[in-house]
């Protein structure tokens, strides 16, 4: 009898524990560095890289900054009611893809108001493809972007494959490297939702 009261109260304190331990488990939150003066600047203007980066780190480098502007700028401009404002954010964020003219950036802007999405991060981040830079060539990027609410706190994150071409622009002493994404989720051939560029 001893032994099965000392076995229950062995079991409770255990459960106790874990629900405790659950409990205090800390929510993901938003914690890194927002100014939105400098948000509202963001442009798809060519990168230049220094020489110690050889070109996959360059590629890297390019992309991580890129995908992080993109998103930064389409919550800010999501946010945002200023009619005259929201069309300088939207018209700034059509440079990142060819044309300046893209239904993803308006489908994303959607999703993000719908969502109420004040800030996002991208925390995890994989190249596809580990060849040079090659002009024009279109690669492939794994990312998550993470949705965070005005409280800062985590609303959703989502796996996306995006794609992207990368150009090389020699300018004399420089290695400058101008990006355009084709698109941030690739699709499989069955989704029938137009993405990409419209013409």
């Amino acid at each position: 009898m001893k032994a099965i009261i000392k076995l229950t109260f062995i079991s409770s304190f255990l459960l106790i524990c874990a629900c405790f331990f659950t409990s205090c488990k800390k929510e993901p939150t938003y914690n890194g560095e927002y100014n939105p003066e400098v948000i509202k600047g963001y442009k798809n203007e060519a990168s230049t890289i220094g020489n110690k980066m050889d070109s996959i780190e360059a590629v890297n480098f390019i992309v991580k900054q890129k995908l992080r502007e993109f998103y930064e700028l389409s919550a800010l401009a999501a946010m945002k009611k200023d009619s005259t404002l929201n069309h300088l954010l939207l018209n700034q964020l059509k440079t990142y893809f060819p044309l300046n003219d893209t239904t993803e950036v308006q489908q994303l802007l959607n999703e993000l108001a719908l969502k109420k999405v004040n800030f996002t991060t991208i925390s995890k981040f994989e190249m596809m493809t580990q060849d040079s830079i090659l002009p024009d060539s279109i690669k492939r990027v794994n990312y998550v972007v993470d949705y965070f609410s005005a409280d800062r706190k985590l609303l959703e994150s989502k796996n996306k494959t995006g794609l992207f071409v990368i150009k090389k622009a020699p300018v004399k002493f420089k290695r400058e490297f101008k990006f355009y994404f084709q698109t941030l989720e690739e699709r499989s051939p069955n989704d029938t939702i137009p993405v990409g560029i419209t013409q």
